[in-house]
């Protein structure tokens, strides 16, 4: 018992300094704050309810019906706008001061070739610096024109088999009212589909994609700063002078770390709470399991700051290993951007950082509406993850300077 007072006399003699020092706030809460609202607003406009969204500019010159259909095909789609443009404006990709990652152009007679059964190019100009939108627009043109070309398809075979049972028919008269009737079916597609979130979430937005990533980020960077305190007290000496008084070398680091890890679940905690009630962020359907995975999270970030204050000697050593470290382990644990649109090697090597885990669990209950059962794994790889650098970090960790 006296150890455990004696802990918790350090412990709380560290959050009273933490809690004086507003740099060290600015650190922990705004800055990642700032990061993570700025990063949201500037991805607002490509992600429209938890979606992609994007503008395309369409120039049609065709005078039939097909050019229009298209064009409608692809309004019909809640994540598109279209906005009919010139031939300029379609070659530049800007109108009106604003500009799109691409732009698609319907050349003349375009539904009578189509109906006479030639092929028909259509022109599509893309902005090569648009990775995100403009791949994303020229897949719902493929998926538009392939619906078209199979409709021609289906009724060419169908004057064929006309033409073939009655000799007499007229070939030109039959592919035509063939062609008006595919076209007609087409505004009425006799299978469709429904779009919503997996898990039964509510509709998803920007502070929902981004907060976790950034959050788990910069809770890695605030242990950095705490593993860059331990190696001052101990290079000035007041963690040595701490060990002539009775206090054991278990409680003087117990207390610190204790002292760290309390900080590391007010900031991750402060960050989700600023995000759900500023911003509406999702928090999921399970508190329960959101709060284990906050708490295995900051577990890990405080053995890793433990483990970055024992590999290094001094805090210039702490703070560059710990800057190359922690942006490492983002861009491969998905911090950054989302796994899925990695390779799968570079999957597999984000999990071998904590972040990839962190994220799996967090995100799960956030976006994929899982409980507390579904994330257990990820905790329990969290936590596994977490007691090996710490035990490897306290084995290693000198409280007095060489």
């Amino acid at each position: 018992m006296p150890a455990i007072k004696k802990l918790w006399y350090v412990t709380a003699k560290d959050l009273l300094i933490v809690a004086k020092d507003r740099g060290a706030w600015m650190t922990l809460l705004v800055t990642p704050l700032v990061v993570i609202v700025v990063v949201s607003f500037a991805l607002s406009p490509i992600y429209k309810g938890g979606s992609l969204h994007a503008t395309m500019l369409v120039t049609n010159h065709d005078a039939g019906s097909l050019g229009k259909q298209l064009t409608d095909a692809l309004a019909a789609s809640p994540n598109i706008t279209i906005q009919p443009a010139s031939d300029r404006e379609s070659q530049t990709l800007k109108q009106s001061g604003s500009s799109s990652g691409l732009s698609l152009v319907i050349p003349k007679n375009f539904s009578a070739r189509v109906q006479a059964g030639e092929r028909v190019q259509l022109q599509v100009y893309e902005d090569p610096n648009s990775t995100t939108s403009a791949p994303f627009l020229k897949g719902m043109i493929d998926g538009a024109v392939n619906r078209f070309s199979a409709v021609e398809v289906a009724a060419k075979v169908a004057v064929a088999e006309a033409v073939e049972q009655n000799r007499q028919a007229d070939a030109s008269a039959v592919a035509s009212q063939a062609s008006a009737a595919a076209s007609a079916q087409m505004q009425n597609q006799p299978i469709q589909t429904r779009e919503q979130p997996a898990g039964g979430v509510k509709t998803l937005n920007t502070f929902d994609i981004e907060t976790p990533g950034f959050a788990v980020m910069f809770l890695l960077f605030g242990v950095m700063i705490g593993a860059e305190g331990l190696l001052e007290e101990r290079d000035k000496g007041t963690m040595g002078r701490l060990m002539v008084a009775p206090v054991s070398r278990a409680s003087i680091l117990g207390g610190k770390l204790f002292a760290q890890f309390i900080v590391s679940v007010i900031q991750i905690t402060l960050l989700f709470a600023v995000g759900h009630f500023a911003f509406s962020m999702d928090t999921g359907s399970s508190l329960a399991g959101l709060a284990l995975m906050l708490v295995a999270t900051a577990f890990t970030a405080t053995s890793f700051g433990l483990l970055l204050a024992a590999l290094t000697k001094t805090r210039r050593q702490a703070s560059s290993i710990g800057i190359l470290a922690i942006l490492l382990m983002s861009a491969l644990g998905g911090s950054w951007w989302p796994l899925d649109i990695v390779p799968s090697f570079m999957r597999k090597l984000g999990h071998l950082s904590m972040n990839a885990w962190a994220l799996d669990g967090i995100k799960g209950i956030i976006i994929q509406g899982q409980g507390l059962a579904d994330i257990l794994p990820q905790a329990a790889v969290l936590f596994a993850y977490g007691s090996v650098c710490f035990l490897i970090g306290l084995k290693m960790f000198k409280v007095r300077a060489a």
